[in-house]
């Protein structure tokens, strides 16, 4: 079989980053080609899931999507060595799709734009399977349990404001998102650790 000269695999570093880098790409083209869409997004789709599917590449200014940005940017590298680039591309893609279904059908709201609800859902995710693999001295893991108390301090704090608007970011905040994430990344990492020790245990019989 014919090799190709001067070829390099893609290496481990650029697999994990690269769905990442993909929804920054796209979150950066929505805020460009569709300033708008979140607002008008309706008026040209019938579907409720599908305009919260896309309106999560478009955001309310360029600060809001600096911010969602860096939070992508932090989650990705922040748990990096916790996971695998499949489990990452996994979790990033069920995000995007369970937050649709959510804002849709479980807590729906008129009116949606930004990564925030996604981001809250790979960061949950992300935390419980590093909690499981994480060493289990608390002299070691301890960072994630404070990432874990300040995430619940967080949804707690959030579930008894009332609606809020920001000034930094330009509109309101849709705190439903935050928490829907939140519970949809919780779902998929403890299924995603069930699994893990299922293969563990037929490995092992």
């Amino acid at each position: 079989m014919e090799t190709i000269r001067n070829y390099n695999a893609p290496s481990p570093l650029f697999l994990g980053f690269a769905s990442s880098f993909v929804i920054g790409i796209l979150a950066m083209s929505g805020q460009v080609f569709a300033p708008d869409f979140a607002q008008q997004g309706l008026d040209l789709i019938d579907s409720f899931f599908i305009y919260v599917l896309l309106a999560q590449f478009t955001h309310l200014g360029w600060v809001h999507l600096g911010l969602n940005l860096a939070g992508l940017a932090i989650v990705t590298w922040g748990f990096s060595g916790q996971r695998s680039a499949a489990e990452w591309l996994w979790i990033q893609l069920v995000s995007l799709l369970w937050l649709a279904c959510y804002l849709s059908w479980i807590e729906p709201v008129q009116w949606y734009c930004g990564l925030s609800g996604a981001l809250h859902f790979q960061f949950t995710a992300c935390l419980l399977i590093a909690l499981y693999r994480s060493p289990s001295r608390l002299a070691q893991s301890w960072p994630l349990w404070v990432l874990a108390a300040g995430l619940a301090v967080k949804l707690t704090l959030e579930w008894h404001s009332g609606p809020t608007t920001d000034s930094l970011v330009g509109g309101p905040i849709a705190f439903e998102a935050h928490r829907g994430g939140a519970l949809g990344g919780g779902l998929l990492g403890l299924a995603m650790i069930g699994c893990s020790l299922r293969w563990k245990s037929n490995r092992t019989s």
